[in-house]
């Protein structure tokens, strides 16, 4: 008998390849369950390896009982993980929210490495349960994934918990989060920039991350303070964007530090200095700030959250902006820091532009916070993290992005993970109709437009600060842009440091050591501020072609939707089917000429338009005209929006023109 080829492993998944069959694992004691639940871990056992057992726990005057489950091969790939797996059984007529609490009681009782903690298996008894788990991650939208399934239907259909989880496609839409993510569910990448600077903090080194608006700064900072906790590491925090921080004068704000730290820990309040200036603030700061990492007994992370809204030149209140406050501030803080202790204080400087660190001097005095920590900006998601991602999220809301869905998605935003969760949310919301569903590349441009205003937006403002605060860099940039590149090329090849704020942003990309746009977004928000007359002539261009080109579409979907209305349904199948390659053909959901042939919902892409206008029986008027026609459609295909980073000439442009002429007088009115 041939041996049984290895399981297809999910998009991304770097687990083992340990095959796991359905059963019971041999110590799991289901004795220690009710009857009723009994029979539906029995159920559970046919299609997932069932590996632990608990007793039941009690949350007020409930009981609940659950269980860990590992996918087997097959499921593995559906669920996109190979980790265990909770399930909870929750034998009541009414859903209630202790229930959620009992899962994080059975969690509490097992190592986090080898449980899957987003995604969850409620089997409960009461029938109206997907609505009353909607309901509430409606309101909760960072709470992890809940799988509910009666009783009932446990124990009916085949593979029940697979069956669950297609149905739990209209939940919510995990793509969409606004705010910074405070749990660790749906944050993807960034594990070894989070690691390096708890390993920093635990040896008392200081550390810095800088990024790009809505690049996962906060998230990042989330992250810390969770995985903290597993170390003998206390954290504190503070937001130098509040009117709580940068109000406060540098001796106040020293004070406020100690106190919000001790509070924090439970420590009992202390008298403040007589003077919040000068020798006194700081001898105070440093004696109680000793005695209080001398209780906690462990070492102690500071992080600054928005420094620049206390930093020279950029500080939201004037004494941060153009007073000494920075200086003083700084000189205190390490000072402290280098001073030999038993446990070590360090920070970490969190924003958008590492200023602070970078200037040698503070109103003619050597800046004390000059390369205290060295700058390490957030990168960017890889390729396999956007990957990742994309697949993962996607799964649960039954949309599935082929690998050239989430390269386009790369590529367009340099793996940006804020800016490729909008598009995907957009996507989200111009699907209809039942999932699973494959997304086609016309979804992805629908949701490109839809997000252009507010991308747009978001660039702006980040290249204007980097035109304000780096302003040689922000020229070389511009001179990628108009067509000069080699000024920048010889920088990033002899002095990439002069260009580090370009390379850490990720707006720029170095390939064999030529410097790219990251994506087409930062050239257009380049050309904003700077304009140039060479690139708003070729943007132009590109407008005249896109335009043109997307109306010639919609004619042809048109003309074609009137010409299948004549036809029998059996041969438009049949030449639909002969035309389109079977790949193609087989990712079409409906073969409906009105869906096909939709300008808003149409899966197919022009591509696949000139290929079905290839047979012909199809506007069989058209005679000899057919190949002249199809030959300029492949003309008019060229011009595409993804390719606007192209320069165009005149000859090409009236080339162009030529052919989109000749098909406009055929299709269009």
């Amino acid at each position: 008998m041939a041996a049984k080829s290895p399981p297809v492993m999910p998009k991304g998944f770097r687990g083992s390849l340990m095959p796991t069959y359905a059963g019971f694992n041999q110590n799991f004691e289901i004795g220690k369950y009710p009857q009723k639940i009994q029979m539906a871990l029995r159920k559970v056992a046919q299609t997932f390896y069932v590996t632990r057992s608990f007793d039941g726990i009690q949350v007020d005057n409930s009981t609940y009982f659950a269980a860990l489950i590992r996918p087997t091969d097959d499921s593995s790939v559906v669920l996109n993980t190979q980790r265990e797996l909770l399930i909870l059984f929750a034998d009541y007529d009414t859903f209630e929210v202790r229930t959620l609490e009992a899962y994080n009681k059975f969690l509490d009782l097992v190592a986090s490495a080898r449980i899957d903690r987003g995604i969850r298996f409620l089997v409960s008894g009461d029938y109206d349960i997907e609505r009353a788990v909607q309901l509430y991650l409606e309101k909760h939208l960072e709470y992890p994934i809940i799988v509910p399934l009666t009783f009932e239907v446990l124990s009916t259909r085949v593979n029940p918990l697979i069956s669950a989880v297609r149905q739990n496609y209209h939940i919510r839409d995990l793509f969409g989060f606004q705010a910074a993510l405070k749990e660790e569910h749906f944050f993807f990448g960034r594990s070894d920039i989070v690691s390096s600077v708890v390993d920093l903090a635990k040896s008392g080194q200081h550390s810095s991350l800088f990024g790009l608006r809505k690049s996962g700064k906060t998230s990042a900072i989330h992250a810390i303070q969770r995985r903290s906790k597993a170390t003998e590491l206390i954290i504190a925090t503070f937001d130098c964007e509040s009117l709580s921080v940068h109000c406060r004068r540098y001796g106040e704000l020293l004070v406020h530090i100690v106190e919000t730290i001790r509070s924090q820990n439970r420590l009992k309040a202390l008298q403040r200095p007589k003077s919040l200036e000068g020798v006194v603030v700081s001898e105070w700061f440093n004696f109680y700030m000793a005695q209080t990492m001398s209780a906690l007994q462990t070492n102690l992370l500071i992080i600054f959250d928005e420094i620049e809204k206390i930093s020279p030149h950029t500080g939201a209140s004037d004494h941060w902006r153009s007073g000494n406050d920075p200086l003083y501030f700084w000189q205190v803080i390490r000072s402290f820091a280098q001073a030999t202790k038993k446990f070590s204080l360090s920070v970490c400087i969190v924003g958008t532009s590492p200023y602070l660190l970078e200037q040698a001097r503070i109103n003619g005095v050597d800046n004390p916070a000059y390369l205290l920590a060295q700058k390490r900006f957030i990168p960017n998601l890889t390729f396999d993290e956007t990957r990742e991602m994309v697949d993962r999220l996607g799964f649960f809301m039954g949309l599935d992005f082929d690998a050239a869905a989430i390269s386009k998605l790369h590529s367009a935003y340099g793996g940006h993970p804020f800016f490729t969760r909008q598009i995907c949310s957009k996507v989200h919301q111009l699907t209809f109709g039942q999932r699973p569903k494959d997304v086609p590349m016309q979804r992805i441009d629908q949701a490109q437009t839809a997000f252009a205003s507010q991308l747009q937006s978001y660039l702006y403002e980040i290249v204007h600060n980097i035109k304000v605060y780096y302003e040689e860099e922000f020229a070389l940039l511009r001179q990628l842009i108009i067509g000069s590149p080699d000024e920048l090329a010889e920088y990033v090849k002899q002095a990439p440091d002069l260009v580090d704020h370009l390379l850490g942003y990720g707006l720029i990309s170095v390939r064999d050591g030529v410097p790219e746009i990251a994506f087409d977004s930062v050239r257009k928000a380049v050309l904003r501020i700077a304009p140039d007359e060479k690139c708003e002539d070729l943007e132009d261009k590109w407008g005249e072609l896109c335009l043109r080109r997307g109306k010639i579409e919609q004619g042809i979907r048109t003309t074609l939707s009137v010409w299948a209305r004549g036809i029998e349904a059996s041969d438009f199948v049949s030449i639909i089917s002969s035309q389109l390659s079977k790949r193609r053909f087989e990712a079409l959901d409906h073969l409906d000429h009105r869906f096909l042939f939709s300008n808003t919902d149409s899966p197919l892409y022009l591509t696949d338009l000139i290929s079905i206008l290839g047979s012909e029986k199809v506007l069989t008027y058209l005679g000899s005209r057919r190949s002249e026609l199809r030959a300029a459609l492949n003309e008019v295909n060229k011009y595409r929006a993804d390719a606007h980073a192209k320069d165009i000439s005149d000859e090409e442009m009236n080339l162009a023109k030529t052919a989109f002429d000749a098909v406009e007088d055929e299709f269009l009115i």
